[in-house]
């Protein structure tokens, strides 16, 4: 996310959601929330020596909202984020981190409205909803399994 969102003369925070009564950090900084995730394909399975693993295909939204500064708009921020992310630029990106997890698109940028801070000011902010392709995975023990029984029908 850092690489996406050039900040100079600051360091940029990234918190993962929020959470009441948790204060927020120094501008400028980003939030992503997990909106929504839907899967796309019925299951799959691989096996290993030791394991069965099921997977498959879902999308994930994430909705990232932006806070800037005065010398760092968040406009700015969701924009340059919003225009290397709906490029081949994440998909780059994306394939030097992870194996389960692949940039689609993301929506445009929206105003988040007005976001009241503690000391009762406006902050700078505005969001975009990104979207995912995931391949989550989960692993079953095959140990326990004694043996492997085929049913094999003649076609003709």
């Amino acid at each position: 996310m850092r690489k996406a969102i050039p900040v100079k003369g600051a360091k940029l925070s990234i918190i993962n959601d929020s959470q009441n009564r948790t204060s927020t950090p120094k501008f400028p900084y980003i939030v992503l929330k997990i909106t929504d995730k839907k899967r796309l394909s019925s299951s799959e399975t691989r096996y290993t020596d030791k394991y069965k693993i099921i997977w498959c295909r879902s999308q994930v939204s994430v909705h990232i909202l932006f806070v800037g500064t005065d010398k760092i708009p968040a406009l700015e921020m969701a924009h340059a984020f919003d225009m290397r992310f709906n490029d081949a630029w994440a998909s780059e990106q994306f394939e030097q981190y992870s194996d389960i997890l692949f940039p689609l698109y993301s929506d445009d940028v929206n105003s988040a409205g007005q976001i009241i801070n503690s000391e009762d000011q406006v902050d700078d902010a505005y969001s975009v909803n990104a979207y995912f392709e995931y391949h989550p995975e989960l692993g079953v023990c095959a140990a326990s399994a004694k043996e492997v029984v085929m049913d094999v029908d003649i076609v003709d």
